[in-house]
């Protein structure tokens, strides 16, 4: 009989939170910030030329992601419905510096945002985002949606912040493991010495990014967890069965990565009981579910509890699925990274795999010791109050 471990669902007010929140952020992979010679003109709903916050001009792109970091450190809830970009100031001139901008989300005046930062004590100025590098096409092999590649809506990228919100508000297990009852005394976090973490890694799997990944961890020790989507692994069952073999935990991730609200409870129910057969062929055994993008409803709880599987988020978004450069995940990781934290990256860009060694190496330093997502969640439950019921 398979062992499955059953946990209490988010708090009613992260639900209300991300189905009820706005529903526009700019997140296609191909409205990243690429240095290009051609511009683009940004115009918003009315056709008016769109507004963006500029922070500052920087002598090298580091430079500027740098200064991104201590924005967000020192004015996290100033920044947090902001999407940076760092470009150069003039294409034509190669010593002409980057410039560091953002772009409020659509539902936000750009003008109230940039006077809270100001009142906050942070540099800021309103400019037309008329003259914006535009997005060049993107020729990578990863991106081929037969490997597990999924490019991310506004709508969920809008959503997909809102977690990472909220759990900045929750006690570490209620961010990730839901149900309101659960408490954790932080003298008791301190007392134990709690220094957990835990890499999770959506989507895929994807046959060259994925091994690379595998070979990282395990070259640096670390097992993580894995949630591949279905109908993407029953092409990969020599992957899945690596993920397994060297002890790495596997999750569910549904089987064609669709919003789970728009399904009813008996088509969320086969999402996930699909996946968990495709998956079993390779070995695995999955106990835990996560919800493409982190969308869920009541029905999802239903269907996730039928198959006596348990959901979980993350706290910690590295936003590889939008920035897909290592140096930016780099910079968002030392931002928000610290003991306790799951953080979301995804099996399918080779951007990801290529921050991973660094992502390791600064976690450590802050004290970080690995396990996979059951083990913290099982080890973090211990010191719970009151605890979360498993069977």
């Amino acid at each position: 009989m398979r062992r499955r471990r059953s946990f209490a669902f988010l708090a009613a007010s992260l639900l209300a939170a991300i189905a009820d929140g706005p529903t526009a952020s700019p997140a296609q992979a191909a409205d990243q910030p690429h240095l290009s010679t051609v511009t683009t003109v940004r115009k918003d709903a009315g056709g008016a030329p769109a507004k963006m916050l500029q922070f500052g001009v920087y002598r090298t792109e580091a430079d500027a992601w740098v200064a991104w970091k201590a924005v967000v450190r020192r004015q996290p809830d100033m920044v947090a419905d902001l999407v940076p970009r760092v470009s150069q100031e003039r294409p034509d001139l190669p010593d002409s510096g980057f410039v560091l901008r953002a772009a409020p989300l659509p539902d936000l005046d750009p003008n109230f945002v940039c006077r809270r930062i100001v009142g906050g004590g942070g540099s800021c100025l309103v400019v037309d985002a008329a003259e914006q590098p535009a997005a060049a096409p993107t020729a990578a092999p990863e991106d081929n949606d037969h490997n597990g590649v999924v490019t991310y809506s506004p709508d969920q990228s809008r959503e997909m912040q809102e977690i990472e919100r909220q759990a900045s508000r929750l006690s570490r297990i209620a961010a990730i493991v839901p149900g309101n009852e659960a408490r954790v005394d932080i003298g008791a976090l301190k007392a134990s010495r709690w220094n957990l973490c835990s890499l999770t890694f959506d989507d895929g799997p994807h046959p060259a990014v994925t091994p690379r990944i595998l070979d990282i961890l395990r070259s640096e020790g670390v097992r993580a967890t894995f949630f591949p989507i279905g109908n993407v692994a029953v092409r990969h069952p020599r992957i899945i069965q690596r993920i397994v073999q060297e002890g790495h935990e596997v999750g569910n991730h549904s089987l064609t990565h669709p919003n789970m609200r728009t399904l009813s409870t008996e088509a969320q129910r086969a999402q996930i009981a699909e996946t968990n057969r495709i998956l079993s062929q390779s070995g695995a055994d999955p106990v835990l579910f996560r919800p493409p993008a982190g969308r869920w409803n009541s029905d999802t709880l239903a269907a996730v509890d039928q198959e006596k599987m348990s959901p979980a988020l993350w706290n910690v978004d590295t936003r590889d699925w939008f920035t897909r450069d290592a140096g930016k995940i780099m910079a968002q990781l030392e931002a928000t990274g610290t003991i306790g934290s799951v953080v979301l990256m995804h099996t399918t860009y080779n951007a990801t795999a290529d921050a991973l060694p660094r992502a390791i190496g600064l976690l450590r330093t802050r004290g970080c010791r690995f396990v996979t997502l059951s083990e913290w969640i099982t080890s973090l439950n211990s010191l719970a109050t009151p605890r979360i019921a498993q069977r």
